[in-house]
């Protein structure tokens, strides 16, 4: 048992390896009005070019991200959406979500809100890229909230594409 707890450790730590090295920098922008410290060190989104995501339908999107909160948070949400012009879609099933499991420390254990301040933190989820998203060019806005606080906030310019014929 010792062993297989050791391989699943080690191919752990080669996965986190992989997500934050750089060649896979993600084209993260600051959200407007903030500024968050190295933003593009602490977000990876896969799949995701250089100048953009490309999410195609009928796919799953990974977002990891690193964070350090200011102060306490005691509930955490996602605030996810996709800027189409000016309009704002909500991505369903991940805005309003709670945010709290999927949260783990940097060593990958567990860490159930309320997060303490100056701790580091790693979120990570998965979501579909649904079929019925329209094919099109746009800016993903993803915010971790604690309320009205934003603990961490970027936008990356992203195109939905359609699904690979079967």
């Amino acid at each position: 048992m010792k062993n297989v707890s050791s391989i699943v450790f080690v191919l752990a730590a080669v996965s986190i390896a992989l997500v934050w090295s750089d060649t896979n920098v993600t084209p993260a922008e600051q959200c407007e009005g903030q500024n968050f410290d190295d933003l593009r060190k602490r977000i990876q989104v896969i799949p995701c070019g250089r100048s953009s995501c490309k999410l195609q339908k009928g796919t799953n999107t990974t977002v990891v991200l690193k964070f350090k909160p200011e102060r306490e948070v005691k509930t955490l949400v996602n605030e996810v959406y996709a800027k189409i012009g000016n309009l704002p879609l909500p991505f369903l099933g991940v805005t309003g979500v709670s945010a709290c499991p999927q949260v783990t420390r940097v060593d990958g254990t567990p860490a159930p809100c309320p997060l303490a301040a100056g701790e580091e933190y790693v979120y990570t989820n998965v979501f579909p890229i649904e079929s019925f998203y329209p094919t099109v060019n746009l800016r993903v806005h993803w915010e971790l909230k604690d309320h009205e606080h934003s603990v961490i906030c970027f936008e990356v310019p992203a195109v939905i594409t359609a699904a690979k014929p079967k």
